[in-house]
């Protein structure tokens, strides 16, 4: 029986991967960039840039969908080119191992606050060998903000006012959190099924300081859910965001919500992230 060890892995072209440290986290991170379709002919042009949470899962899946939605003919031009920047982490052994050690490492980065409950749900879940602590969202923005959007706008033409992060379920979680810790860093977000109980709603709580020193927030915010996600324990927590978002009246803010009828926690990936950059680049 032949196996695939024996043939080259496959490639997406007109990408590249670079390890980046973070002295913050004390992690390696694996970084891909993938280049817009006319980035080596155009050398004046400069390019939207969309940094992609758990790339380990999710960056292949935006950079196709990105480039089949802006092949520049007049029916497929909904999105524009851009540079796409997967943050992941160079994990290894079977794709079962890699994935365990990616759903820790997730957890640290994206929840804000230590949650024993999701440790344990993870370790039964993707068991592994060095398990890592919860909630340490802070330093992973840290790393963000100082090292990795600075190493993005020094080696390539990104255009520094057209920054979109884009996340999914804790990922979406910690967009909303960048959000209101740096509202300035990012112009658009994308954040889907994030856990806003987390916490007893501590996101909720981060929105209500940060409303009572803004009155702006001129950033495009898509937020969308699969339907059966949205229980009795997750509904009251959306609502009550939603509610909140809706009487701030931010000046130059812009909130798209939609919900997938059908679509589970996971199935919504793909439908969302492509509604959510359309929505936001709209």
């Amino acid at each position: 029986m032949t196996t695939l060890t024996h043939y080259p892995l496959a490639t997406i072209p007109a990408t590249e991967v670079r390890t980046l440290h973070a002295a913050a986290v004390n992690q390696d991170y694996q970084i891909s960039v993938a280049l817009p379709f006319h980035y080596h002919t155009r050398p004046e042009q400069t390019y939207p840039v969309i940094y992609v949470l758990d790339a380990n899962l999710n960056f292949a899946l935006v950079v196709e969908m990105v480039r089949a939605m802006n092949i520049r003919v007049p029916f497929c031009n909904e999105l524009p080119d851009a540079i796409i920047v997967g943050i992941g982490y160079p994990v290894s052994g079977s794709l079962a191992e890699s994935h365990a050690q990616v759903m820790h490492l997730r957890m640290r980065d994206f929840l804000p606050l230590r949650d024993e409950g999701a440790e344990r749900f993870i370790q039964e879940m993707f068991p592994v060998a060095d398990r890592v602590a919860s909630g340490g969202a802070d330093r992973f923005l840290q790393f963000i903000q100082r090292d990795l959007v600075p190493l993005i706008e020094a080696n390539y033409r990104a255009d520094t006012a057209g920054r979109t992060l884009l996340g999914h379920s804790w990922g979406g979680l910690f967009a909303l959190y960048a959000l209101f810790q740096q509202p300035d860093l990012f112009q658009r977000y994308v954040a889907i099924s994030p856990d806003l109980p987390h916490g007893q709603g501590a996101i909720l709580d981060d929105e209500q300081r940060f409303a009572a020193r803004h009155d702006s927030l001129a950033v495009r915010l898509y937020l969308a859910y699969g339907e059966p996600e949205l229980n009795d324990y997750e509904w009251p927590f959306l609502e009550r965001f939603l509610s909140a978002l809706e009487s701030r009246r931010y000046a130059g803010f812009q909130l798209t919500y939609q919900t997938f009828p059908n679509c589970t926690h996971c199935a919504v990936v793909a439908p969302a992230f492509q509604a959510g950059l359309v929505a936001v680049f709209a």
